[in-house]
């Protein structure tokens, strides 16, 4: 039987955890504390057993990116442009992976997010649709589709660890 690395352990069980959470937030617009609460709890474990969270990195990193978290989405949600899942989400991200995994997600879900809203836009006035009176897109699966991405696009620079 070949040993299975830890962190490719997390990451495979991460990618599951963030599908259901993109599926629960395209499905219903909300994100459950039921999905959250448990892989926080998890991380806030890895971290303080192995001193490094599980996908890797180290508490510092962990630290940083639950500030950045919080700084890229409250503002955010005190504008009611996110939902309170949203903000949790990118929270729990930096528990798992620290703040490089953290920030490009964020960006990746930022772009995706624009991307579609663009998409929809024109869709809707092709369709002689108001563009205007179309659903907000979730943000939540775009954060998890970018987790997801960053988990498997390599590892954070020496700095970002």
């Amino acid at each position: 039987m070949l040993p299975v690395d830890p962190v490719i352990a997390w990451k495979f069980s991460a990618s599951a955890w963030s599908l259901a959470i993109a599926a629960s937030d395209w499905r219903e617009r909300r994100i459950p504390n039921a999905l959250l609460a448990p892989a926080a709890v998890l991380a806030l474990i890895a971290l303080s057993i192995q001193g490094a969270s599980p996908l890797g990195a180290s508490g510092l990193a962990v630290a940083k990116g639950a500030g950045l978290a919080l700084l890229l989405t409250l503002p955010g949600y005190l504008l009611r442009a996110l939902g309170a899942g949203d903000v949790k989400l990118l929270f729990v991200i930096a528990l798992l992976g620290g703040v490089w995994m953290m920030l490009g997600s964020f960006a990746i879900g930022a772009l995706l997010t624009a991307a579609g809203g663009l998409v929809g836009l024109k869709v809707r006035s092709l369709l002689g649709l108001d563009p205007k009176q179309g659903r907000h897109l979730p943000f939540g699966s775009a954060l998890a589709v970018g987790l997801i991405i960053m988990m498997f696009a390599g590892d954070a620079p020496p700095g970002w660890r």
